[in-house]
């Protein structure tokens, strides 16, 4: 497949997610997470999320989880969460800020799919440019940067992750979206219970 050479390679692939389409490379790769913050015009404060295909893989970026994140992972993935977690080890810049990173298990086969072909996690975001909508699929990530993408086709979701910051308890709501605020508190409070 074109794209998991692409990525192995250090290139930019736009793909179809559970929620809007994706812009991403493999997580290691420094000279792909610099093509897509160049791609994106993407501010260098704003950190990429980490894409994963289960929680052990997760786990490996992060380091063990304890009983009650483990189980609130297990409610939300995969899925529409983007959980903010530890960040070990040594990682390119823009992959995480201040010791931690988002990290999702999308909902989607395709992102899957791509870690398995990468060879680890994937550094990913939206695929547009900064300050404008996201594309309804990849290619129109391929029509606005050409060759410099490969486009997995497929069709995406049109609603962004919600980010829930799972370093804290209890877990803090930093962006509100596919998942509602008051469900991610009632797994929380589940969580708590069990």
């Amino acid at each position: 497949m074109a794209a998991g050479a692409r990525l192995r390679a250090g290139g930019v692939v736009a793909f179809p997610t559970d929620t809007v389409t994706g812009l991403g490379c493999l997580a290691s790769s420094a000279g792909g997470v610099r093509a897509v913050f160049a791609l994106k015009g993407r501010p260098g404060e704003n950190p990429l999320t980490l894409f994963v295909d289960g929680i052990g893989a997760a786990e490996t970026v992060s380091g063990p989880f304890d009983a009650r994140t483990r189980a609130m992972l297990g409610l939300v993935w995969p899925g529409a969460v983007a959980a903010v977690l530890a960040l070990r080890g040594s990682w390119p810049e823009g992959v995480g800020r201040a010791g931690t990173v988002a990290i999702r298990m999308p909902a989607h086969p395709v992102p899957h799919a791509l870690v398995r072909l990468a060879g680890g996690p994937l550094a990913t975001t939206s695929a547009n440019a900064t300050g404008e909508p996201p594309f309804a699929d990849a290619a129109e990530a391929s029509a606005r940067w050409g060759d410099r993408v490969v486009a997995v086709p497929g069709a995406a979701g049109s609603v962004p992750s919600t980010v829930v910051d799972l370093t804290a308890w209890p877990p803090r709501i930093l962006r509100e979206g596919a998942v509602s605020a008051a469900l991610i508190r009632e797994l929380a409070r589940e969580c708590e219970r069990s």
